[in-house]
């Protein structure tokens, strides 16, 4: 599968159509879900998954060879949906967990090094941030509970989450 995502990636660099429609209806679902499960917005990540092709359309010649299409395309949409958060102000939930929703058949070792470095990062953290960070994604409480929990303001959580996806961010690229 890899020598045959390679052989439509150099077509798609030449300009041919066909590789790219390939790419987009064999990327195109995983990518909205993957959004979709990181903004919880199905417009935005429908938005942040075309928006994706077309760059990669318009860009075709700079996309990289070094790395699997498959990696690039996650960790761009990865991207794009935490500046859509950022942006919009609003957090979402579970990223250890869209993590291994990915795709069923993930054994692309790109996509486990962002795993890994994702892990890492948040593992990195600064103490009282990871803390915030870990209640409100990985266990799924409100900020509300979380500040009450810690004796905080919700500012406070809202704040140390908002710093968490940052740091994240800078850290993974």
């Amino acid at each position: 599968m890899k020598n045959e995502e390679n052989k439509l990636i150099k077509k798609l660099k030449t300009g041919d159509e066909e590789a790219f429609k390939k790419i987009f209806y064999r990327y195109s679902d995983r990518l909205f879900v993957w959004a979709y499960n990181i903004t919880g917005d199905s417009p935005a990540s429908a938005d942040i998954v075309q928006d994706f092709f077309i760059r990669c359309w318009e860009k075709r010649d700079i996309l990289p060879d070094k790395c699997s299409f498959k990696a690039y395309a996650y960790k761009s949409v990865f991207n794009a949906s935490l500046n859509y958060l950022r942006d919009n102000k609003r957090f979402v939930y579970g990223y250890e967990i869209t993590i291994d929703l990915i795709d069923d058949d993930v054994h692309d070792e790109d996509i486990e090094e962002l795993k890994r470095l994702l892990l890492k990062a948040i593992d990195e953290l600064p103490d009282r941030c990871k803390k915030i960070f870990v209640m409100t994604t990985l266990e799924k409480k409100k900020y509300v509970e979380v500040a009450d929990l810690l004796g905080i303001s919700v500012n406070t959580v809202k704040v140390q989450v908002s710093k968490a996806y940052r740091i994240l961010k800078e850290k993974i690229g």
